[in-house]
């Protein structure tokens, strides 16, 4: 009876302190460790090369108070543009402006979750197919050059699938989908370059 007593009083007491940081609260600990290391080389925080790489565009993206701006209004750029006569310029553009106002194009149809126009960066919200609704997607363009060049884009497509209440990566490699995006970009792009040559 006394080695029973022992080892519950050993199991309550290894449980107790298992629990580390602020009560075992994981959200709460990476909080704190994301003071120390910064969110997106946090250690604690198991991010894919892609994921890193979205977190460190978004805060390159955010203002002063680390948020990220309201998101801008592409019916306004897309009048803007067929309408020269309003157009304007966006100063701090860092990229080409062809290859970023024909991924804004191709992408209009989607919300936009990130639009970094210094950085190059544009990401959609998850997008969900009535088809395939334990499915979803996000389009991420990167504009990588000043020049106008076909290598000048990137472009990601990320699913996910879910299981349960719980979205998980899926694995399936969307190489095909993602050279037909950049195609129409680099078309719209060049659209765009011959109109205002023309203009």
């Amino acid at each position: 009876m006394l080695k029973i007593m022992i080892g519950f009083i050993i199991a309550l007491a290894i449980s107790s302190c298992s629990k580390g940081l602020n009560d075992g609260n994981i959200a709460e600990n990476l909080k704190e460790t994301d003071k120390i290391y910064g969110k997106c080389n946090n250690p604690n925080r198991q991010y894919t090369y892609i994921e890193k790489e979205i977190c460190i565009a978004k805060e390159r993206a955010a203002g002063p108070d680390g948020e990220v701006g309201d998101p801008i209004n592409l019916t306004e750029i897309i009048d803007k543009f067929n309408n020269p006569s309003k157009n304007i310029v966006y100063g701090g553009l860092s990229v080409n402006e062809f290859l970023w106002n024909g991924s804004l194009s191709v992408l209009e149809a989607y919300p936009l979750k990130t639009v970094d126009s210094q950085g190059g960066f544009i990401s959609t919200e998850w997008i969900l197919d009535k088809e395939e609704p334990n499915k979803r997607c996000q389009i991420k363009i990167n504009i990588t050059s000043q020049e106008f060049i076909s290598t000048g884009v990137e472009t990601k497509i990320l699913c996910q699938k879910k299981d349960g209440v719980e979205w998980y990566p899926e694995k399936e490699i969307l190489v095909e989908e993602e050279k037909k995006i950049t195609l129409k970009i680099l078309e719209k792009a060049q659209e765009l370059s011959i109109a205002k040559d023309l203009s």
